[in-house]
């Protein structure tokens, strides 16, 4: 039979492996400090500060996994420090959070581009690009989103296939 703290942890484990959130078991209402917490850590990437910023944005996704804020600031800050695999998972959270933001794939493909791996750049690229929809939907972002996956996916060799086929 396990002991009480070791059943605690293991149920503390099952809820986290399970989606739960840090924020989820407390009872007080902590998003004013985390809010705080947010703006500095931002503060600190605009300064050039990134692997500091990072760690805050760690701590941050620690406590709420459920933030694409969070991990998307976070992946930011990794590719901005060239910790590439870094960003691309904290990216790849992001996405998953909310699949209808086209900068998330956009990124992740500068970031497989930058190390190297050229068919997996190509895919997010191309997800980015599926994101956007067509040319007509868009607006300044969006469009600067579909140049930026566009030229990526030139580098990787590929060729966007065009909506008609």
């Amino acid at each position: 039979m396990m002991n009480t703290d070791a059943q605690e942890t293991e149920t503390l484990l099952r809820f986290l492996q399970r989606g739960g959130a840090l924020r989820m078991l407390f009872e007080t209402d902590v998003s004013g400090d985390l809010d705080v917490l947010y703006r500095y850590a931002r503060q600190l990437a605009c300064a050039g500060e990134y692997g500091s910023a990072a760690r805050i944005f760690k701590l941050l996704t620690l406590y709420d996994a459920w933030s694409f804020e969070y991990w998307f600031e976070l992946g930011t800050c990794c590719q901005a420090d060239c910790a590439w695999g870094d960003a691309i998972y904290a990216y790849g959270r992001a996405a998953k959070i909310r699949v209808s933001e086209a900068q998330v794939p956009c990124a992740a493909g500068e970031c497989y581009l930058a190390c190297g791996n050229l068919p997996l750049a190509a895919k997010a690229f191309r997800a980015a690009l599926l994101v956007c929809g067509t040319e007509q939907q868009e607006n300044r972002e969006v469009a600067e989103i579909r140049r930026r996956a566009l030229a990526g996916l030139s580098k990787t060799g590929d060729e966007h296939e065009s909506d008609t086929n």
